[in-house]
């Protein structure tokens, strides 16, 4: 079943981004002078004061972790979750942005990195065929900066769905100079964007999307799968992308442990097919797929699966139709 993707009171598009290009870089300033200890701790004021403005982002990690709780899911503690747990997941956010910043900024080189099944994707570039890369909100997968240290002949291309992707890569180009890896910022990707991705990919490039996000149009369409014990819609997007370039999938996931960060490389697709009778049903597999491995993962290291929205009720205000519920 495939719906329609809206801006109900669950969508994670409405929550407004304040001062993000200053907060980066004030971000970068106080680790330059105070160090990850000395950061770590100035976190805990900025995270308290998130953590009580922003009641809909608490009660959403609450209901996450009570999902990973309820499928047997390691979230520290040994009582059911409550807002102790919550303000770890939020403390586990901050300091994943500073991880995030010091990747893209190229300050976590090879020596922080370890690879799982890198020979798939190593024999994906070789081969110069170029490829997609279907990654989440799970960890921080812009750890896959690292490629580029590892192989310079490595072109990344990652979709972001945010206005300030001009900012950010401002701020990474003063920061590192020239990158591997570009952001595009895009709400939608029309015939233009495509065009132009499938010629990167043609060139041999990557496209990174993310494959656990409804759209931001209404336009833009999505099936329901099995997360976490309930059903959960997430995007077909990716997928159709990936079948309009006729080039191989794979996803990718990136997480911390004991410090390190772990990237894997999991084989999907040697090449999405859509016939048009069986398309949403093929739809509706891929996605399946996709959320089954997110949610391995999820139970894994549950506290560093960063979407502070209701993830379930992203589908609120779209009929089955696909028109805004109350419409005519």
């Amino acid at each position: 079943m495939s719906e329609r993707a809206g801006h109900g009171r669950g969508h994670w598009s409405q929550l407004e981004e304040r001062g993000v290009y200053l907060g980066l870089k004030t971000m970068l300033l106080s680790y330059e002078l105070l160090g990850r200890r000395g950061f770590s701790l100035l976190l805990y004021p900025v995270m308290t004061y998130f953590f009580l403005a922003s009641s809909k982002a608490r009660q959403a990690s609450l209901d996450y972790l009570e999902a990973i709780y309820a499928q047997g899911g390691a979230v520290p503690g040994t009582d059911k979750p409550r807002w102790r747990q919550s303000f770890a997941h939020f403390m586990a956010f901050g300091e994943a942005i500073l991880d995030k910043l010091l990747a893209w900024t190229g300050r976590i080189g090879l020596d922080a990195v370890d690879f799982e099944n890198l020979e798939a994707f190593e024999a994906l570039q070789k081969s110069g065929s170029g490829g997609v890369l279907i990654t989440s909100h799970f960890g921080n997968a812009e750890v896959c900066r690292a490629l580029g240290a590892r192989n310079t002949d490595v072109k990344i291309n990652v979709l972001v769905h945010t206005k300030h992707a001009a900012n950010f890569n401002r701020l990474l180009h003063r920061q590192s100079g020239q990158s591997a890896v570009s952001l595009i910022e895009t709400t939608e990707v029309g015939p233009e964007t495509a065009m132009m991705l499938l010629e990167r990919v043609e060139q041999g490039e990557f496209v990174v999307i993310v494959g656990d996000r409804t759209p931001v149009s209404l336009s833009g369409r999505f099936s329901y799968a099995a997360f976490l014990g309930r059903r959960a819609p997430f995007p077909q997007g990716p997928y159709i992308l990936a079948a309009l370039m006729r080039c191989p999938v794979q996803l990718l996931f990136c997480f911390k442990e004991e410090g390190r960060f772990r990237v894997v490389f999991e084989p999907f697709s040697d090449g999405i097919k859509l016939p048009r009778k069986e398309r949403e049903r093929v739809l509706e597999d891929l996605v399946a797929r996709f959320a089954h491995r997110l949610e391995h993962y999820c139970l894994m290291h549950p506290l560093q699966w960063f979407n502070f929205f209701d993830f379930w009720g992203q589908d609120q205000g779209v009929s089955a139709t696909g028109e805004r519920r109350g419409e005519s």
